[in-house]
């Protein structure tokens, strides 16, 4: 049911204690042989310090002029010869194009995050890059096609990668770009990892139960994981495409996304649900492709 949430509904996110002084931009990092300090934790060894900022155990121990290995302990700062950088999966990436711009193996990156599958990522997934080159930046969906995107997407990186998958997604079950991306916007603001009060998650706001039935009956693929953004995307368009179908209008489409089919057949539409409908449609200009 991705029809419960509203914006006041919406739970924030909790915040992440990090124990790295300097932390990783997504998308970026310090210049090539740049130091930065790290606080040995309680459970550190050296080799898992290494291995997290993706230096090897050796250079490590040289820049901290560490004989014995096994003689470090919590709270000692160390020196990281270069520090390591954060990327983003985004929609169409491979494991093996990221290390291929990246200018590493594809074993390499495996490793460094713990990964057994390569073609197991998924669209929002935070990749450590080895030290030594600074990923170059993916091409973001060029905002000329879409020339009037709110700012909280433009200038968000995560949130503009999501457009491919829109495209994608629209495209494969028939329903308009814009009235997907517009929903959506008014949902969660384009947000992957919010979940309302009422349980429903992502950038579709979907319920768990709603998006295991779009799932398993209108998509007819098990293990689509509503919390991984594309995934999410890709139930929220086949789930509009059957409320098209089912009300056979789209205004009554729109509220059945936030209200529920059955309630907007049996009961009409209430006064929240309508203002939710004049919002969508008046905000789809901002979606539509030059």
């Amino acid at each position: 049911m991705a029809y419960i949430p509203t914006a006041s509904r919406i739970l924030g996110a909790a915040a992440v204690s990090l124990s790295m002084v300097i932390t990783s931009v997504v998308g970026s990092a310090a210049p090539a042989g740049a130091d930065v300090d790290y606080v040995v934790q309680p459970g550190d060894t050296l080799s898992v310090i290494a291995k997290r900022n993706g230096v090897s155990t050796r250079d490590l121990a040289a820049a901290n002029s560490i004989t014995n290995y096994q003689l470090i302990k919590v709270g000692q700062k160390l020196k990281v010869p270069s520090s390591t950088s954060q990327y983003t999966v985004r929609s169409g990436d491979t494991l093996s194009g990221i290390a291929k711009r990246m200018g590493v193996r594809s074993a390499d990156l495996m490793a460094l995050n713990s990964l057994s599958d390569p073609h197991r990522i998924r669209i929002g997934q935070k990749l450590v890059v080895p030290s030594g080159k600074a990923p170059s930046a993916p091409a973001a969906p060029s905002t000329r096609r879409y020339p009037s995107l709110p700012a909280r997407i433009v200038n968000n990186p995560d949130r503009l990668g999501l457009v491919g998958s829109f495209e994608t997604w629209s495209a494969k079950y028939g329903v308009p770009t814009d009235l997907l991306m517009a929903i959506c916007y008014q949902e969660s603001g384009w947000q992957a990892g919010i979940v309302s009060n009422k349980g429903a998650v992502g950038v579709g706001q979907l319920l768990p139960p709603t998006a295991s039935w779009v799932a398993r009956d209108l998509i007819g693929v098990q293990g689509l994981d509503v919390n991984n953004p594309d995934d999410n995307i890709r139930l929220s368009a086949r789930f509009l495409r059957w409320l098209l179908g089912y009300h056979g209008d789209e205004n009554l489409a729109i509220a059945g996304y936030y209200q529920g089919p059955t309630s907007v057949a049996n009961r009409g539409l209430y006064a929240d649900t309508e203002a939710y409908v004049e919002a969508v449609q008046a905000g789809r200009w901002r979606f539509r492709s030059s």
